[in-house]
């Protein structure tokens, strides 16, 4: 009997890489389902298409309320340059684009990009998310950010979110219990169906009962914004998983406090890195107040070490340094006793664990405040990076936006090779090093943004933003994602019998 010819595709995906359609070789058989040949060497091209998602204006679009105040965010966005890539990662000649748009209406913000390297910025003021899309020979080492800036008011402070792709699950933390503390979720759907999203939220007492984070509908190509409020009440230590199903979204978590009527500032925070048993946090630039929180998200009891990482090595926050975490709860760990410093914070588990850290810069008691959250990343293995708003680093008022990119390698010393690119597209590279559990700092004067490609050993990364004014410094961290750079795919042929 003859078979019916069919092809088959094999997707796999691991290590940074997602593994996606190309090619199907050796002979297989459908009747036995085993292969008769051996399968060639699976084709490992760039990626074609890849998508960054900014929450737009957090304060516009709240489900059930009428948009009453005014804000303002700008999105940047840029392709990394070739000098960034991987070694053996070409690109090619072919034709493509960076493009920025609208979530839910559509249109284009901005002109394309067709040059690597080169970044595209526009700004957002009513109720929409951006949708950052990289085609063709510009999809490698897509990136965007959204800021937005207030030196003064209610809304003081200096905001900072990394652009996502979408996800059918994930982590957020930041927000608490504080008078006056605001949190928002924004969720952005960007596929063509509406998708439903649970939220389950942790605290300290385990999870937080409410039926208002479940069954929640994000439209087709739409946003939703979502009061943290409404589901984990006043919980002083708020962790927030998402769940989506039928599809995926692109999940930001806002943190905006407002103490009376004096502005302790806010902050953007992304998707953490999924539940391990190590978790790290670059970029923790303590100088005062400074907390640590942690989750368990599984069924069993952790006992958790924590420590920061230094330009000298590491150093335990005090004589015991462990700690113990019922299942489905958190706990926050007040590092404020440390002497000022950069720093990365270092947690380890016998159980997977989720983690953030958030600093807090203030003149005085009484007076305006900025907050900033750095959650635990992935180490980099491809290439990570971040578009830099060029206007937003000449600041307003001629004040300055001052950037600096914040390493941390662990267990051994590792090296990165940290490409810039300035303001007229030149890119120029520099190889770091870094010591074993130990951090390392670069100023990003000029930066029209930065890229960081490792070398050896593991090492994450983030960028520290502020801007120092009279009446107290403004803030943001933003940590760097490892970027999906490559598809592989494998062809198959059945055997006729």
């Amino acid at each position: 009997m003859r078979g019916v010819l069919r092809s088959l595709t094999v997707v796999v995906a691991g290590s940074g890489l997602v593994l996606g359609v190309a090619y199907l070789p050796a002979p297989l058989s459908l009747v036995r389902g085993t292969s008769h040949a051996s399968a060639t060497t699976p084709r490992v091209e760039p990626i074609t298409q890849a998508q960054a998602i900014c929450p737009g204006p957090e304060a516009l679009g709240i489900a059930g309320l009428t948009d009453s105040l005014a804000q303002v965010v700008s999105v940047t966005a840029a392709a990394a340059p070739d000098s960034a890539l991987p070694t053996g990662l070409a690109v090619g000649q072919n034709a493509g684009t960076l493009t920025m748009s609208g979530l839910p209406t559509g249109g284009t913000w901005a002109a394309p990009v067709t040059v690597r390297g080169q970044t595209t910025s526009a700004t957002i003021s009513t109720a929409q998310s951006a949708l950052v899309a990289g085609d063709g020979a510009m999809a490698p080492g897509t990136v965007a950010t959204q800021r937005s800036w207030v030196t003064s008011g209610d809304n003081r402070g200096l905001v900072t979110a990394a652009c996502v792709p979408a996800a059918a699950s994930s982590w957020l933390i930041a927000g608490g219990g504080d008078p006056g503390r605001r949190e928002r979720l924004v969720l952005t759907n960007p596929g063509p169906n509406p998708v439903t999203v649970d939220l389950t939220v942790l605290g300290v007492n385990g999870p937080i009962q409410s039926p208002n984070g479940h069954g929640l509908v994000v439209g087709p190509r739409a946003r939703t914004v979502v009061l943290l409020d409404a589901i984990a009440g006043s919980e002083p230590s708020p962790v927030i998983h998402v769940v989506v199903q039928g599809g995926e979204v692109a999940a930001v978590l806002s943190d905006a406090w407002l103490d009376g009527v004096i502005s302790r500032g806010g902050d953007d925070t992304a998707p953490v890195a999924a539940p391990a048993r190590e978790q790290v946090m670059a970029g923790v630039a303590i100088e005062g107040r400074a907390t640590l929180r942690i989750a368990v998200p599984g069924d069993g009891e952790a006992v958790v070490e924590a420590r920061v990482l230094t330009a000298s090595g590491p150093k335990p926050l005090d004589a015991n340094g462990v700690t113990r975490l019922a299942a489905h709860s958190t706990k926050d760990v007040d590092l404020s006793a440390l002497p000022p410093d950069a720093y990365a914070v270092q947690v380890r588990a016998d159980v997977p664990v989720v983690a953030a850290a958030m600093i807090d810069r203030r003149l005085a008691p009484g007076a305006a405040s900025d907050l900033a959250w750095s959650g635990a990343s992935a180490p980099i293995t491809t290439l990570a990076g971040m578009a830099l708003d060029r206007k937003a680093l000449d600041g307003p008022g001629g004040t300055g936006l001052m950037g600096r990119l914040e390493l941390a390698a662990t267990y051994h010393p590792a090296s990165v090779q940290v490409t810039t690119v300035d303001a007229t597209g030149q890119a120029s590279t520099k190889e770091v090093a870094i010591g074993a559990d130990s951090v390392s700092s670069l100023a990003l004067d000029g930066a029209t943004s930065v890229w960081v490609t490792p070398l050896t050993g593991g090492v994450r990364a983030a960028v520290l933003t502020w801007v120092t004014a009279a009446d107290g410094t403004l803030l943001s961290v933003t940590p760097l994602a490892d970027l999906t750079l490559t598809s592989t795919s494998v062809r198959l042929r059945e055997l006729r019998n």
